[in-house]
């Protein structure tokens, strides 16, 4: 990449500023479609906040594996620690704030269902592609049945029992089944990455995608199943993944013309610093609009005042972070969801203990492997 590496505590590699535009992007994004008082254009938040934050989740995944040395076993059991972080905070968060749909347990359950496809598939575009495809085919029938289970009740319909199905398959905004298509594009995505370093294959790359999104958009929007935003359909899986695909290549293609000129990184660094804390960014919003609905009396979040204050604090917070520590706590708490260094696959509980007490800080960046997520 023309943008300079950037490594942040605890990380296991160099940052690709794409991607960390993309997440800056899909935050603020989420933040739109969560507060805006009015559609219109702004309705095109609603469209691409979940399929972006899904598609980067397997763009992420893909250029792991692509890192030399990166041992499959040690990535499944580590990505299934991150994604049951992810499952609890997003439980406490929700608990806390019911105003909105909190999507991080649904990406909890996408992050470790998708972490031992990724290592089958990662190599495999065309394969990938084919099951993404089909798996957005499949994505409604699933959803119908699931919902059609808890409408009918019985034994297998608890309160544990219905949180699952919920995240599996019968959401009424998320649900895996539609996640995991788009994480999928992500993945095969991953592999192109490294050819959009400069602007105008990137540019071009997006405009693809973009315009392919729109077209899918409206054969759906026309067709009898509709493509309404978060209803699972087949066309809004798919021009879902197209958009959020088009625009990380366009993130891609913006962070190469930023590098070029010296005030473009300065510029951006505070859409960056969202990207690079997202999780942060994500928990410091749920919180601060409990509090906000606490002083108004439990009033709509969905006005003007409460977005753009929200934005700035959420906006600063991030970047404040990133500038004096180089990462949020929970980021860090995510990257230290791992195995120990030097754990083997039945090694005695002290040898990990041991291998864990060996660890000191981060470590050092490898000098020609891929980008980290």
């Amino acid at each position: 990449m023309s943008v300079p590496a950037r490594i942040a505590p605890g990380a296991a590699g160099p940052r690709l500023p794409g991607l960390d535009l993309a997440r800056g992007l899909a935050v603020l994004s989420m933040l739109v479609a969560h507060l805006s008082p009015v559609g219109g254009v702004l309705d095109l938040s609603e469209y691409l906040t979940a399929p972006l934050f899904a598609v980067l989740v397997g763009a992420a995944m893909g250029l792991v594996l692509a890192r030399p040395g990166t041992d499959p076993v040690r990535f499944v059991a580590d990505n299934a620690l991150r994604g049951l972080l992810l499952v609890a905070l997003g439980v406490m968060l929700q608990a806390l704030y019911p105003q909105i749909d909190v999507v991080l347990p649904y990406l909890g359950v996408l992050v470790v269902v998708l972490a031992p496809l990724a290592v089958a598939l990662h190599r495999l575009p065309v394969l990938t592609l084919g099951l993404a495809v089909g798996a957005a085919v499949l994505g409604p029938v699933v959803t119908e049945r699931a919902r059609d289970a808890l409408v009918s009740g019985g034994p297998a319909t608890g309160t544990g029992a219905r949180h699952l199905l919920d995240w599996l398959a019968a959401g009424p905004s998320y649900r895996l089944v539609s996640f995991l298509p788009m994480a999928l594009g992500g993945l095969a995505l991953a592999l192109l990455l490294p050819r959009l370093a400069a602007w105008r294959p990137a540019a071009g790359v997006a405009a693809v995608l973009l315009a392919a999104a729109g077209v899918v958009h409206a054969l759906g929007a026309a067709s009898s199943g509709g493509a309404a935003p978060y209803s699972g359909t087949t066309a809004e899986v798919v021009a879902g993944s197209l958009l959020a695909a088009g625009v990380v290549a366009a993130s891609c293609a913006l962070a190469d013309v930023a590098a070029v000129a010296r005030w473009g990184i300065r510029a951006l660094d505070p859409v960056l610093s969202l990207g690079r804390l997202a999780l942060t960014a994500y928990t410091v919003q749920v919180l601060f609009l409990a509090v906000v609905a606490a002083v108004r009396g439990g009033a709509r979040d969905d006005t003007w005042p409460v977005l753009l204050l929200t934005t700035a604090v959420v906006v600063g917070s991030a970047w404040l972070l990133d500038r004096t520590w180089g990462t949020g706590p929970l980021e860090l708490v995510v990257r230290l969801a791992r195995l120990p260094d030097g754990w083997q696959p039945g090694a005695a509980l002290s040898d990990a203990v041991s291998a864990a007490r060996q660890r000191r800080g981060p470590p050092e960046p490898p000098g020609s492997t891929p980008p980290e997520e």
